[in-house]
């Protein structure tokens, strides 16, 4: 398709990117039988031979992150990552053979990750700058962003978005180079580090994360396009507060000052202790993710979490969040309009965001959120008010969501009591008896003839061009993420007793789905 090949224009690939129809033809291979359990069981060996050393001290030096689509490594800074090691097992082969692959697999698997080059050194950044947008407007007319009312609506509001949040990861970045510059740490203490470069991290940008939301936001379209889910709600209604000055500056500045206290305990590898102790929580549970304040035990966490994940990713991430409702939708095909005969549990849905897109697509959803925070259910029971206000004033109690605190490897739910059960970036935080204890919760609470969904970070196969590095995020305070990426899923829910279904790719982000037999 013309827009395609647009679009690669801006990430020029060694190969030709395919066109939509021809990527659906990716051949299926037979089941793997009885393998399927023993890949997880590998998975821990398998990371520490691809990855090395998980001390960040231990790593070598000579190799920067290429980056993965975010602005990790870009607003703080290149990060030292394991030389490539020959990598004997992929997560994405397995799929591969039992996963029927949505469109966006193929796609996503050949969209390169090594994006075109635009140089600010001896004075060519200017003829660069200049090259790039020439072909951002040959990519917006190709991919039909003046094709409809509805496109150009979709197309300006996603790029003022990427805009935005761009801007704003810059001003946490001039907010700590100020800091560094008068030499002192959050807690007013000397520190030698030198600034981050500002050139670099533009350059950075547009070389890598910029396009790569491009390219989501075509995928995302498309999705809509095809029915699999509606319009952003928070795009499409008038007066929401995100377009309030008032609510962008208080967002904005609890953000800055979270970016600056994040990039110091980073810099330093110490991530501050919750601030809570609990017998209540499972260990792993009262880590700082991310070297964020308080983990996932405040208030302050829960407010300023959503602005963080989207300045990571430049906004791009709902639409993310978004594609785990392609296989959704092949579940909703024939059942009673508007989701009213369908009960769904999101497990760990953290601030709830994603369930709005599910309540605004199916508004008669039967639809409960559970986490084990209270203060990250609060913020989920907030959002989903705020929804119901906006878009739906008049929807009947009994189809209000629900909220539920609740461990993801113990639900407080009966056996066989939801249609379909999903997750969103659970796995890569769960240790790995944690992920088979959820796993079999998932299963253990869906009804037979349902469908368990999980969409999480992408593995090792999924980007080719990402694997020599895609083991870096686990710096970032994320002690089972290398675990994570040669985990095989499929394997883990076959082993509980479910049926590998679809898979669906986004940018950085990787959905499969089960389904439970009768």
């Amino acid at each position: 398709m013309a827009s395609l090949r647009a679009i690669s224009a801006l990430s020029p690939s060694p190969g030709r990117l395919a066109g939509r129809k021809q990527l659906a033809t990716v051949r299926i291979r037979p089941s793997r039988g009885q393998q399927c359990v023993s890949a997880t069981t590998m998975a821990p060996q398998r990371t520490s031979e691809v990855y090395g050393p998980a001390n960040p001290a231990m790593r070598p030096k000579s190799q920067e992150d290429p980056g993965t689509g975010t602005v990790l490594g870009k607003l703080g800074g290149a990060q030292p990552v394991q030389a490539p090691i020959p990598i004997t097992f992929r997560p994405a082969d397995e799929d591969a053979k039992n996963f029927r692959p949505h469109w966006s697999v193929q796609f996503w698997k050949e969209f390169p990750a090594k994006k075109e080059k635009i140089m600010f050194d001896n004075g060519s950044g200017s003829q660069g700058v200049i090259s790039f947008i020439q072909k951002l407007a040959s990519t917006s007319r190709s991919a039909g962003v003046f094709s409809s009312t509805e496109a150009l609506s979709y197309w300006s509001y996603h790029l003022a978005r990427s805009g935005f949040f761009t801007l704003q990861g810059l001003a946490g970045l001039a907010a700590r180079n100020l800091s560094v510059s008068a030499g002192n740490t959050g807690d007013g203490v000397n520190t030698k580090k030198q600034p981050l470069d500002v050139g670099r991290t533009i350059q950075s940008g547009l070389n890598g994360p910029l396009t790569e939301a491009l390219a989501a936001y075509y995928v995302d379209y498309m999705n809509i396009q095809e029915g699999r889910y509606r319009l952003p709600w928070d795009m499409t209604t008038a007066g929401h507060r995100q377009f309030s000055p008032t609510y962008i500056l208080n967002k904005a500045s609890r953000f800055i000052t979270e970016a600056y206290q994040t990039l110091e305990r980073r810099d330093a590898g110490k991530p501050d202790p919750v601030w809570l102790g609990s017998g209540m929580y499972p260990e792993y549970y009262l880590n700082t993710f991310h070297y964020q304040t308080d983990g996932w035990l405040s208030d302050k966490s829960a407010s300023v979490y959503e602005t963080s994940t989207e300045t990571l990713f430049i906004g791009r991430q709902d639409s993310m969040q978004r594609s785990a409702m392609v296989p959704l939708a092949d579940f909703m095909r024939g059942r009673l309009p508007e989701g009213r005969d369908t009960r769904l549990l999101e497990v760990a849905c953290g601030t709830g965001r994603f369930g709005t897109f599910m309540k605004d697509t199916y508004p008669k959803l039967q639809l409960t959120c559970s986490d084990l925070s209270p203060f990250y259910l609060a913020k989920a029971r907030e959002n989903h008010d705020y929804w119901r206000r906006m878009r739906q004033p008049n929807l009947a109690p009994q189809d209000h969501t629900k909220f539920l605190q609740t461990a993801a490897e113990k639900i407080a739910a009966p056996d066989n009591s939801y249609d379909v059960v999903a997750s969103v970036y659970l796995f890569h935080e769960l240790p790995s008896e944690a992920q088979k204890a959820t796993a079999k919760e998932m299963a253990r609470v869906c009804k037979p003839g349902g469908m368990v969904i999980v969409t999480d970070s992408t593995q090792l196969g999924d980007r080719p061009e990402w694997d020599a590095s895609l083991g870096s995020f686990g710096d970032f305070n994320e002690p089972y993420y290398r675990n994570y990426v040669a985990t095989d899923l499929g394997a883990l829910f076959e082993g509980v007793g479910l049926k590998c279904d679809q898979k669906v790719m986004m940018s950085s982000t990787k959905t499969l789905s089960w389904r439970k037999p009768q």
